[in-house]
């Protein structure tokens, strides 16, 4: 039986259209030519692996490394101390945790590990609402993903934690464009004895970022013996982690469950994505050796199998199997998993066997199940019927009710009916066996934020952006109380009228924009206006994380494999480049020119495997003409795209993937596209954004931060002061009202701090001309400075000659960014002996350009 939780008849009518969205996001996939294959899913970590087929072994670790070397160098230098980011929340909205570890000695200290915003401790401080604190836990490493958590449990200061989210062997990562196989970086084993305040790696994995440790158990006895499974097989280690040993090759191994009475006794479940050796293994020697169970009533599955064991009576095994997009169903072992016989087949797991389900049987009495998955249920009769939590996004209106699309679990030591959970909501903690929920996410910051975050032209305390599973948040100006749009599953693109901020748009996944008329605040303010129809177009592809740009009041911009424009507010759209897609690949990224809405600029990427170019395509007549300015550069995925505010035909690219720089500057009439990326890490990068009152300060955001140039792109220095020891920085948005930056992460919510003061003697627009501009002093006697400007970036030499046109002095001759600069000149030649008094001639020269002025010397 289900039970059904009374809920308000408006949100049954919005729930209603969730599934009418819903149905929408899956007729729209149904356009997308990709095979639910072990093969096909590969795609969804392209982003970071194209043009190759899998991500290089190393990268993101060495940057790091060489990132923290700058950061200390800066620090040093004091270049830091001109302000520091500060988190502005959501302090309310927990994202995604997908590991959770009760502290088995003071179970009122619990551990979570989030997707990709690093480890946190909870700590529990009374029986109030609100009665708990949370603390991220900074490792000094790259932790962006924990999946697993051990504590010790004779000794509470040990904990190992295992990174990196992977759900594939060989691709770890999910991609803005795609929606399976989400995931992070992965840098093996984790090691504290100090109860997290310093740690070392135990199992080093710095060398192959695709690698994840998916759970980790420690011998109840033996505190020095502790088994761990990984994308790669199951390790063993007999020396609390100093070293380890591969005690079976089996890939993903997904879950480890050790018999509480005789640890002997332990069972491994393996597979995911139909890797080979997919199955349940036993060991009889606490993990030395391994044989795969062959026991009546066992099914064959391509996703995964999580297990749990009774803990008074260990002979009670259950297991909940699911395959890719289906729950196959729960099974139960009274015969230490020698035979199985299947109990229920309630689709808990539902499209998402891939992804987020278990099983949690109470550690007293094997009847009492918590099965979870998309929803999640209970049973106290050994699963024959099940009252099943099933009110889609009611936990918005009632907190009594879990988030959905759960991942882990963990029990109190004492009470068998009080456990925890970590979903794509956060941390919930129940005292009932898991009927009712208690939310414990205020403070914990690990909102996964997409690009397309909007900040207001006018009011710096009002903002919105989408996140994953979590749908809009609208930030009012406190980061303790985001409102949420939670209705819309995956929230992506953003914007706000610049005109009226009453007006808003937002959207869920696959480009379904909706539309309110009062900052969102009332759910019933919104109208749908996506463009997409009810059939689709011809070969129609359509990017999990659909852009759109919002011009001024009137006019839009949104794109699939075709581009759409509207000019009344989403009423009516218009298919550009005469009713034809632009060159049949997905839509990645847009601008348009703030000086001209007619410029318009178009990322593409191609398919993963069918290959191709990814290209950048420009219209300057509002879409109805296209040219290709793809050019020289490298061909990757194409993340963000900026239209200079300073010059109407400028525009700038960020590039994702490895081995390449990434970013990149052009104009629509010039030949090929300018690297502005040196000195920038060798990560992908997601976001650009440049000071609309000063064309030299432009802000970078990576899969490691944010990076910042002064100089118009010539060099680059880390901006984190403030930012955790890495994060993904999927968006740049600008507060103008207030002159602040936003980082928009996937993992730790949003941070801002003020720009980069604008210096007072350089001038904030763009030369236009190349030109040696007059010396001062003039006439000179000890030195003159001699100022020049340049229009565009290029190697330059600045020479001194004698009115005969003899050269006598070569004061400078290398690379200058565009914009203005100066050389000192003191009088002397090349080898140092001073000049007679005289009229001289200075020489700006690059290539065919060259420009002079004349100088007096008086001795």
């Amino acid at each position: 039986m289900k039970r059904f939780v009374p809920i308000p008849w408006l949100v049954l009518f919005f729930i209603l259209l969730v599934i009418v969205f819903v149905s929408d996001a899956g007729r729209i996939a149904d356009h997308r030519t990709f095979p639910l294959t072990t093969e096909g899913t590969g795609q969804f970590f392209a982003q970071r692996a194209y043009p190759n087929r899998t991500m290089p072994e190393q990268g993101y670790y060495q940057a790091w490394e060489k990132a923290q070397v700058e950061r200390a160098l800066g620090k040093r230098a004091g270049w830091t101390s001109s302000g520091h980011w500060e988190s502005i929340g959501p302090r309310n909205l927990g994202g995604r945790t997908i590991a959770i570890a009760v502290d088995p000695n003071h179970p009122d200290t619990v551990y979570a590990g989030s997707a990709s915003g690093g480890l946190w401790r909870l700590t529990i401080t009374g029986e109030g609402k609100y009665d708990y604190e949370w603390e991220r836990i900074d490792t000094g490493y790259p932790v962006l993903g924990v999946k697993a958590i051990a504590v010790d449990p004779r000794d509470s200061d040990v904990i190992y934690i295992g990174t990196g989210e992977v759900y594939g062997y060989q691709f770890s990562f999910g991609s803005v464009h795609f929606r399976w196989c989400r995931g992070s970086y992965g840098i093996g084993i984790l090691k504290t004895t100090d109860g997290g305040r310093s740690w070392t790696q135990s199992l080093d994995w710095t060398t192959n970022q695709l690698r994840g440790v998916l759970v980790i158990r420690i011998h109840p006895e033996n505190s020095d013996i502790v088994l761990a499974g990984t994308s790669e097989g199951t390790y063993r280690s007999t020396n609390g982690g100093s070293t380890w040993q591969r005690v079976l090759d089996v890939l993903m191994a997904v879950d480890i469950a050790i018999d509480p009475v005789n640890p002997d006794n332990v069972y491994l479940s393996c597979g995911n994505f139909g890797t080979g050796g997919t199955g349940f293994y036993r060991s009889t020697d606490n993990g030395i050796s391994w044989r795969k169970i062959h026991g009546t009533g066992l099914p064959e599955w391509n996703g995964k199998a999580l297990l749990d064991i009774c803990e008074a009576e260990p002979n009670v095994i259950y297991v909940d199997i699911a395959s890719l997009e289906s729950q196959v169903g729960l099974y139960r072992s009274t015969d230490y998993g020698e035979s199985w016989g299947r109990v229920s087949d309630v689709d808990m797991a539902m499209y998402q066997g891939w992804y987020s389900h278990y099983i949690r049987v109470n550690p007293q009495d094997p009847d009492k199940l918590f099965w979870a998955g998309v929803i999640c249920g209970v049973s106290e009769d050994g699963g024959d019927s099940w009252d099943v939590e099933d009110t889609m996004y009611g936990f918005v209106f009632d907190s009594t009710l879990a988030h959905g699309d759960h991942h882990a679990f963990d029990n109190h030591p004492v009470d068998p009916d009080l456990f925890y959970i970590g979903n794509d909501g956060g941390v919930n903690r129940t005292r009932d066996g898991g009927r009712t929920w208690q939310d414990l996410n205020l403070g914990y910051v690990t909102t996964q934020f997409y690009m397309g975050f909007s900040s207001s032209k006018t009011d710096s305390a009002f903002a919105l952006g989408g996140m994953q599973d979590n749908g809009t948040a609208i930030y009012h100006g406190s980061a303790e109380r985001w409102q949420t749009w939670a209705w819309m599953g995956d929230g992506t693109y953003t914007a706000i009228d610049p005109s009226n901020n009453d007006i808003v748009y937002t959207s869920s996944q696959v480009l379904g924009i909706v539309r309110a008329t009062d900052r969102g605040i009332d759910w019933g303010s919104w109208t749908r206006i996506s463009p997409i129809g009810e059939v689709g177009r011809p070969g129609e592809v359509v990017a999990f994380v659909a852009p759109y740009v919002l011009v001024n009041s009137d006019l839009m911009y949104a794109a699939t494999s075709y581009l759409y424009k509207t000019t009344d507010q989403g009423a009516h759209w218009t298919v550009l480049n005469g009713g034809a897609p632009l060159n049949g690949d997905l839509i990645s990224a847009l601008a348009v020119s703030p000086m001209n809405p007619e410029i318009v600029y178009a990322a593409t990427v191609p398919d993963f495997f069918q290959g191709g170019t990814a290209e950048v395509l420009v219209t300057i007549d509002g879409g109805d003409s296209w040219i290709n300015i793809t050019r020289n550069l490298p061909n990757r995925y194409f993340m963000d795209l900026m239209a200079s505010p300073h010059q109407e035909n400028e525009v700038i690219v960020t590039l994702s993937g490895f081995g390449s720089s990434h970013l990149f500057r052009t104009t629509i009439d010039a030949n090929a596209w300018e690297d502005i990326g040196i000195g920038l890490p060798d990560v992908p990068a997601n976001a650009v954004l440049i000071d609309p009152l000063n064309y030299r300060k432009i802000y970078v955001g990576n899969d490691l931060g944010v990076w910042v140039s002064e100089d118009d792109g010539y060099t680059w220095q880390m901006f984190m002061d403030g930012l955790p020891n890495a994060l993904l920085v999927y968006d740049l948005s600008l507060s103008e009202s207030n002159r602040k930056i936003r980082a928009v992460t996937h993992g730790n919510g949003i941070y801002e701090r003020a720009l980069i003061p604008i210096d007072d003697d350089v001038p904030p627009v763009l030369p236009t001309a190349f030109e040696l501009l007059q010396n001062y002093p003039n006439p000179f006697n000890a030195g003159t400075t001699i100022p020049f400007q340049l229009p565009q970036s290029g190697v330059v030499s600045v020479r001194i000659h004698n009115i005969r046109g003899q050269v006598l002095r070569t004061l400078t001759e290398k690379r200058y960014g565009r914009g203005q600069h100066a050389v000192l000149w003191d009088g002397t030649d090349d080898q140092g002996r001073p000049v007679p008094s005289g009229t001289y001639i200075g020489v700006l020269s690059s290539g065919e350009e060259i420009s002079g002025v004349r100088m007096s010397l008086v001795r």
